[in-house]
């Protein structure tokens, strides 16, 4: 299967230089139109690798432990599951998975019913993808081999390292890391990857436009969908590996501004505000050198925070580790910027539009100030991320900005945010249609203001939290009152309701939004946390709540662990309401443990407990116990987020025309 493996992956990125070369002699003779031989070649390609990687998938399950990467991150133990996804549960084979994710976007992009690749987007596709390919190939190959020399040594390498070494299978499976062995890491990386790799074809496609001198808004049709599908994928990976770590990694926490998960979100801020300003671009006919940046600049941060995770540049638990390829890496993000500096600045006469700002309160101002902010955060993020890069260069030692940085910085700009996103529903393209929404916000202000007044008398004394929760109040209420409005007539509500789905798709994101800022003040300022050495029989009190030590269990569920278990018995005004089984997995092989949290969960929010040490001699334990008002409120924000990008992702763009939101306007009443 060595053999099957290797060479198939060999001739996948071969089949594709053909394309790219038959593609380069097209555009020499100023042929733009991607010929139906390079397109088959594509396609032979994403075939050839896709067999590749279900060949490697296979020798993880099983075990063929003459393959180094196996050895690494699969043992007996494991389930079939966790063999096969291994694939990218280490350096190696995540990133012949990324390559191979950016082959299956491209064969998607050329075999949709609105194919949008031409020669010069094809080109910068293939380019990026047998970028990753060869670096696969030749500095991190997962089929390399295991080798026993003639003196006793091991050694590693796809072909013999040594004359007379023969390929060695005898080695035992080490398997991944505990941390990892979690449905979570079935699909999470996926999500996240194909979110990223999508960012490609728009990338590609503005830079055919670039060099073609098109500056006509046929850009942001062909890109639209792939853009909005891109932005869901990597919304849902970035809040799947929040879950991950609240739910699963045992420290109780949601977001740790971890440089690989900050440099994710990075990204995500730029995504999110050209969703905005190609709508402006639409309607507006305005911004449209600011999209191209934006387009650009998104996939470049991509690949920014590629070789954050991979080149093992800054301290990261998500990260790979050193690693020979940050230097590749390093070239190619200098190479896309000047790249795209270049043409932009060829270009940038040509792509000027006009705009007057008419009013600081109309949806295009509005639009403006989202963009402001996402950029502002896209620069606290990135000088988070940069500053140690450049201390180390220059001191010699890196010196980082931990979490109360990015919380200093962030926090008003998240804020602001929110607040956008709760006013939003009252912006319109023009201020008369501002003065008839504004009447439907009285009963929304006047509620939101008693319900944060009641929660100063009950919840928090926190100005900086009662501030969000009026921003969340006010936002939410105001688009209940406007729904209702628009559904007054209810045998023309599912009709209003389908036409306008992208109307309501933004407001479903909206709300996803401050359902997640809720989530976030109740993690934040409404929390309680107690910890306590309990033997059986003893109460901890935490509120309303008591939590009784009954027992400890241990026993080897798994043979690689041994399972460290305490039973809880959760009680509330009184009354015993839950079972909880916090525990520990302890690798002993290892040296390595890992908590196993376990919570009882409401819509109001979740009790976390966690088991922090335990002495099963003396049958005592210490727990931790947390009061988590709220924070489901952030998985069901992200789960609206996700749910109302695809709604507006329904939306044909042909549809959207400039006049349609001024129609819809003009129907309010008066």
């Amino acid at each position: 299967m060595f053999y099957l493996g290797l060479i198939s992956f060999a001739a996948s990125m071969l089949v594709m230089l053909i394309a790219l070369i038959l593609t380069i002699f097209q555009l020499i003779k100023r042929q733009t139109i991607l010929t139906k031989l390079s397109i088959t070649l594509a396609s032979v390609s994403f075939g050839l690798h896709t067999l590749s990687i279900l060949t490697l998938m296979a020798m993880q399950v099983l075990q063929d432990y003459s393959i180094s990467y196996v050895v690494s991150v699969v043992n007996s133990v494991m389930p079939t599951i966790l063999k096969m996804t291994a694939v990218w549960g280490g350096q190696a084979g995540s990133l012949f998975f990324w390559g191979w994710t950016l082959n299956l976007v491209l064969f998607i992009s050329l075999h949709v019913r609105r194919q949008i690749q031409d020669g010069w987007s094809f080109l910068f596709t293939a380019l990026n993808l047998l970028f990753f390919g060869v670096l696969s190939l030749f500095a991190e190959n997962p089929f390399s081999r295991v080798w026993l020399t003639e003196a006793g040594n091991i050694l590693e390498g796809v072909f013999s390292p040594a004359a007379g070494a023969t390929v060695y299978g005898g080695l035992s499976g080490f398997g991944l890391n505990p941390l990892l062995r979690h449905w979570g890491m079935v699909i999470h990386p996926p999500i996240l990857y194909l979110g990223f790799a999508l960012f490609l074809v728009p990338f590609s496609v503005a830079i055919s436009y670039l060099i073609r001198g098109e500056t006509e808004e046929g850009l942001l049709g062909e890109t639209r969908l792939w853009l909005l599908s891109a932005w869901i994928l990597l919304t849902a990976g970035i809040v799947l590996g929040s879950w991950w770590s609240y739910d699963v990694l045992g420290w109780g926490g949601y977001w740790a501004w971890d440089p690989v998960e900050t440099a994710s979100l990075i990204p995500w801020f730029t995504s999110t505000g050209l969703l905005h300003s190609l709508l402006l671009q639409k309607q507006r006919k305005i911004f449209q050198r600011f999209n191209f940046v934006l387009i650009l600049l998104t996939y470049i941060l991509i690949i920014f925070s590629i070789l954050i995770t991979r080149a093992g540049l800054l301290n990261s638990v998500h990260a790979f580790g050193e690693s020979n390829i940050s230097l590749p890496l390093t070239l190619l993000t200098l190479t896309l910027v000047g790249v795209s500096v270049a043409l932009l600045a060829w270009r940038w006469r040509r792509l000027y539009s006009g705009w007057e700002l008419t009013s600081l309160v109309t949806r295009d101002a509005a639009f403006l100030y989202t963009n402001v902010i996402l950029i502002s955060l896209t620069i606290v993020c990135f000088y988070g991320l940069a500053y140690p890069l450049v201390t180390g260069v220059l001191t010699g030692t890196q010196i980082g900005l931990d979490r109360t940085f990015f919380d200093q910085a962030a926090t008003p700009l998240f804020i602001l945010l929110a607040a956008l996103m709760a006013v939003c529903p009252l912006s319109a393209w023009s201020v008369n249609a501002i003065r008839q929404l504004g009447k439907s916000a009285v009963i929304p202000l006047i509620l939101s203001i008693f319900l944060t007044a009641v929660s100063y008398f009950l919840l928090t004394k926190s100005w900086l939290a009662l501030l969000v929760l009026f921003v969340v109040g006010f936002g939410l209420l105001l688009m209940l009152a406007l729904t209702l409005r628009d559904f007054r007539s209810p045998h023309e509500a599912g009709k209003r309701w389908w036409g306008q789905r992208a109307r309501y798709g933004a407001w479903f994101v909206h709300t996803g939004v401050l359902l997640i800022a809720l989530g976030i003040v109740g993690m934040e300022a409404l929390s309680g946390s107690i910890q306590g050495t309990m033997i059986p029989g003893d109460k901890m009190p935490l509120r309303s709540y008591e939590v009784e030590f009954v027992q400890l269990t241990t026993e080897y569920e798994n043979p690689e662990y041994l399972t460290i278990e305490a039973e809880l018995v959760l009680w509330k005004d009184g009354k015993a309401v839950a079972k909880l089984y916090p525990g520990q997995h302890l690798y002993e092989n290892r040296g390595q443990y890992v908590s196993i949290p376990d919570k009882q969960s409401t819509l109001r929010g979740d009790f976390y407990t966690l088991l922090l040490d335990y002495n099963s001699m003396m049958g005592y334990v210490t727990i931790q116990a947390s009061d988590n008002p709220l924070v489901n409120f952030m998985w069901i924000g992200a789960l609206l987020m996700v749910l109302g990008a695809a709604l507006a992702a329904s939306m044909p763009w042909k549809s959207l025309q400039p006049g349609y939101i001024d129609e819809q306007e003009q129907e309010l009443p008066r």
